[in-house]
């Protein structure tokens, strides 16, 4: 009950947190910007203590269910927003992380948590290393996609030629370009790693031969990290710069993220349940 009434909690607050921030677009306003970012600061924390809470319960890291990942890729991609803007004044940024971050508690809500709160997914080091660092790097993804659409949204208002209520809280198109790059290749790197454990961690636990390397899950996290790869090669290339990488960056993610969720329901050991 107390966690149903803690996430539900959260989601009502980022909810307005949202709608503060889409009236500090509207209005070019730095009052509903501030509550925005306060309420989006308190939803982080009761998912915080949510957390908190379910790892004393489980006694282990909270990474046994779908239910923990959507709260945790919740609260890192608040705070990894809410970092960036107050480091680098990047309100937009805070404004643009808001709808994904609660996309992410409505996902935990409606999966629900887990009855059975022993199951032993990050049981070994290794497994834990495996979660932390495919996790982060799915964060890291969310920060590029958010920062393309932010460097695609400017750049048709400049071009536009006409002013828009929410250009003064945009970085520059440079800054919003150097930001999706990083996303996509620290992602990259994160992912990399977070495969290179998962693969250690079958050859140390799973059945030989058991066929795991041809799981849903694991074929389909590899295309992610292939498409995500050939994105930051080709963003090296000048005809492709631009627009172009940040409108892949962005289609990236939205499939990305629709073929990992479908994918865990057919994985043998990926569902977390």
């Amino acid at each position: 009950m107390v966690s149903i009434v803690l996430v539900h909690a959260a989601i009502v607050i980022l909810a307005v947190a949202s709608g503060f921030g889409f009236q500090a677009v509207r209005r070019d306003s730095t009052s509903p910007l501030q509550w925005a970012r306060i309420l989006a600061g308190l939803a982080g924390l009761l998912v915080l203590a949510l957390l908190v809470r379910r790892g004393i319960q489980i006694e282990k890291a909270p990474l046994v269910s779908r239910f923990d990942t959507h709260l945790l890729a919740s609260l890192l991609l608040v705070a990894a927003a809410l970092g960036i803007d107050l480091l680098r004044s990047m309100p937009i940024l805070t404004i643009g992380a808001l709808p994904p971050a609660l996309v992410s508690l409505i996902l935990a809500a409606a999966t629900g948590e887990p009855a059975d709160a022993s199951v032993p997914f990050a049981s070994t080091p290794v497994a834990g290393v495996h979660a932390v660092l495919t996790l982060l790097a799915f964060v890291a993804f969310a920060v590029a996609f958010v920062t393309a659409l932010l460097f695609l949204i400017e750049q048709r208002q400049l071009k536009s030629h006409v002013a828009q209520p929410a250009i003064g809280m945009m970085p520059s198109l440079e800054a919003s370009y150097r930001l999706t790059l990083q996303g996509v290749i620290g992602g990259v790197v994160l992912l990399t790693g977070g495969i290179l454990a998962g693969y250690l961690y079958g050859r140390q636990v799973l059945v030989p031969h058991s066929g795991w390397q041809k799981d849903a899950k694991i074929l389909i996290t590899s295309g992610i990290w292939v498409a995500y790869l050939i994105v930051a090669v080709l963003s090296f290339v000048p005809s492709l710069k631009g627009r172009r990488t940040a409108l892949a960056s962005a289609l990236c993610f939205v499939v990305s993220m629709a073929a990992s969720w479908v994918a865990s329901f057919w994985s043998g050991f990926h569902r977390y349940m």
